[in-house]
C-alpha cells in the first residue's frame, strides 16, 4: 500500500467516503456532510501545518483516508472507502499512516461502532475513558516487558536469543551442551521449536511439499521436519538445564497441541514463527495463556501482520515483541530493511526486535542501534558438523562477539546529551587557546606575529583574537604564557 498526502483532487472522494450511510451512522453527528461545507474543511485542513490528510492507495484504487492531528496528544480519525471494508486495508492503512506520528495518540469512536473499536484496538488503542458521549481511546509508546524475571523494554539491554532449532543434530548431549555454550556466550535465552512432523506437515510427495530452491532444495517437507524436530520428550530435561544455569527457555509451538504441552513444562513465553503468523488459531490459543508473545513478521504484509497483533489482543495478549525478520535462509543484509524496525513498534503499540537470518553479527549489531529490544539468532556449536540451520547459525565464539557488539551499541545509545562526560575532562586542557608566542614588551602592540590560537586551552577563547589584536600588553609577556584579559589594556 502506498500512503501520501492528500490533494484537493482528493477532496470528492473523501465527502462520499464521509457521506456514506454506515460512516455517518457511526459518526457523532449523523447528518450529511454538505458539498461547500466539506471543501472549505478540506482547504483548510490542507493549508494547517498542524493536520495531516493521509490518502491509501493500493492496486490503482484509494483506500480511505487517515486524519491526524498532531500536537503533544495527536488525535487521530480514519475514513475508508466503502469498497474496502472487511479486507483488512483499514488496518494496514491506519498502521501506515500511525507509523509518521511520535508520542501519545487519541481516538475518539462511537460506543457502538465495534468496527472502528476492534480496528484502533489491532492498532494498539485501548479504552481511556468516555467524553460527550464518544468512547476515548489512546495509544501510548510500548511499555516494557518481562520474561522470567527479565526485564526486556528501552531502557534494558538487548534480550539476546539463541535459537537452538535443529542444530542439536537429534542427540540430546548435544542439545545440552549447546545450552551450556549459549550460557557462556552471553545468551539471556535459549530458544526450542516445538512440533512433529505429523503436527507441521503430512507426508506426501505432491506439488508443492518438496522444496525447490534455497538450502533446503529437494527435500521433501515430512522428511526435514522429522530430521529437524527437537523430539518433545527431551523438552523437560533441556528446560530444566537451562534454568539451573540460570539461562530463560522457551520454544516456539507450531500448533495448539505444542501450546498444551509447553504449559505444562511452565514455559514463560511464546514465539510465533513467521510461517505461522497466519495461523490466527495458533496466536489465540498462545495469547490465551497470558504470557509474553513474541512474533516474528517475515513475509507478512502490514495487513497480515496487524490482523495477528489484533488476533493476540482479542484472546487477552498483552505483552507482545514483534520481530522484523527476512525470511531467506541466509538472507542479505542488503534485503533486511531495518528501518522497518521501529515502524513495526510506532505502528503497533508493541515492543521491536530482530529475527536474524544474515551471515556475521553487523545486521544484529545495526538493529539494535535502531531501538531492537530483542534479538534471536540461529546457534550451532560448530557449522561444520552440519544441521539443517547450521549453514546460517553462529558458532560460540561468534554469538559472544553478537551479544557483546550488542550490548556496547545499546550503552552507546545513550540520549540527546552535549554536555561534558566524565571521559571528556582531562582533555578540555587541550583545547585550543590564545597564546603568546613572542616575547611581547609592556605597552608593545598585539599582531598575529605575537599572538595565536594554539593547544593548549589555558588562554582566551580563539573567537577573541579580533578584539585582542591591536591592543597593547599591560606588562612584559612571555613567549608561552596564555593570554588573558588582565594582560592587555
Amino acid at each position: 500500500m502506498i500512503v501520501r498526502r492528500a490533494t484537493l483532487a482528493d477532496a470528492p472522494d473523501v465527502l462520499a467516503w464521509r457521506n456514506d450511510a454506515h460512516a455517518r451512522a457511526m459518526s457523532r453527528n449523523s447528518d450529511a456532510v454538505g458539498d461547500a461545507e466539506h471543501m472549505a474543511w478540506f482547504v483548510r485542513a490542507l493549508e494547517d501545518p498542524g493536520r495531516l490528510l493521509l490518502i491509501g492507495e493500493q492496486a490503482g484504487g484509494k483506500v480511505g483516508m487517515v486524519r491526524i492531528d498532531r500536537g503533544d496528544e495527536s488525535e487521530v480519525s480514519i475514513n475508508v472507502n466503502p469498497a474496502c471494508r472487511g479486507r483488512g486495508l483499514g488496518a494496514a492503512l491506519l498502521a501506515q499512516a500511525l507509523a509518521q506520528v511520535d508520542g501519545p495518540i487519541v481516538a475518539e469512536i462511537k460506543p457502538d461502532n465495534r468496527v472502528s473499536r476492534r480496528l484502533f484496538e489491532s492498532a494498539g488503542f485501548a479504552p481511556d475513558g468516555e467524553r460527550e458521549g464518544m468512547l476515548r481511546y489512546r495509544k501510548a509508546s510500548a511499555p516494557g516487558i518481562a520474561i522470567a524475571g527479565r526485564a526486556i523494554g528501552p531502557g534494558e539491554p538487548p534480550f539476546v536469543i539463541a535459537e537452538l532449532s535443529g542444530n542439536h543434530n537429534g542427540d540430546v548431549a548435544r542439545a545440552l551442551a549447546m545450552i551450556d555454550a549459549a550460557k557462556e556466550a552471553g545468551a539471556d535465552a535459549v530458544k526450542l521449536q516445538t512440533y512433529t512432523a505429523d503436527t507441521i506437515t503430512i507426508d506426501h510427495d505432491g506439488p508443492g511439499f518438496v522444496i525447490e530452491s534455497g538450502l533446503w532444495k529437494g527435500r521433501n517437507l515430512y522428511e526435514l521436519y522429522q530430521e529437524a524436530s527437537t523430539p518433545w520428550a527431551w523438552h523437560e530435561q533441556l528446560f530444566e538445564h537451562a534454568r539451573a544455569l540460570d539461562v530463560v527457555a522457551f520454544s516456539t509451538p507450531f500448533d495448539e497441541s505444542a501450546v498444551d504441552f509447553l504449559e505444562g513444562l511452565g514455559a514463560p513465553a511464546y514465539k510465533i514463527a513467521s510461517f505461522e503468523l497466519v495461523d490466527r488459531g495458533l496466536i489465540e490459543r498462545a495469547a490465551r495463556t497470558g504470557k509474553p508473545l513474541i512474533m516474528s513478521t517475515g513475509l507478512a504484509s502490514p495487513a497480515e501482520i496487524g490482523e495477528a497483533v489484533a488476533a493476540a489482543r482479542a484472546a487477552g495478549g498483552r505483552d507482545m515483541v514483534l520481530l522484523h525478520c527476512t525470511s531467506g535462509y541466509p538472507a542479505p543484509a542488503g534485503e533486511m530493511h531495518l528501518r522497518t524496525l521501529p515502524d513495526l513498534a510506532r505502528a503497533h503499540g508493541v515492543l521491536a526486535g530482530l529475527s536474524d537470518h544474515t551471515l556475521g553479527t553487523a545486521v544484529a549489531v545495526a538493529a539494535v542501534a535502531l531501538g531492537a529490544c530483542v534479538v534471536e539468532k540461529h546457534f550451532t556449536l560448530a557449522r561444520a558438523d552440519g544441521g539443517p540451520d547450521a549453514a546460517f547459525s553462529l558458532e560460540p565464539a561468534e554469538f559472544k562477539r553478537l551479544v557483546e557488539d550488542c550490548r556496547t551499541a545499546w550503552e552507546a545509545m545513550g540520549e540527546v546529551h552535549y554536555a561534558e562526560v566524565e571521559s571528556e575532562k582531562a582533555q578540555r586542557d587541550l583545547r585550543r587557546s590564545l597564546y603568546v608566542v613572542a616575547d611581547v614588551a609592556r605597552g608593545e602592540r598585539l599582531t598575529p606575529a605575537n599572538v595565536r590560537s594554539i593547544r593548549p586551552g589555558h588562554g582566551l577563547a580563539p573567537k577573541h583574537l579580533p578584539e585582542v589584536i591591536g591592543r597593547a600588553a599591560a606588562r612584559d609577556i612571555k613567549r608561552g604564557e596564555p593570554l588573558s584579559w588582565e594582560l592587555i589594556r
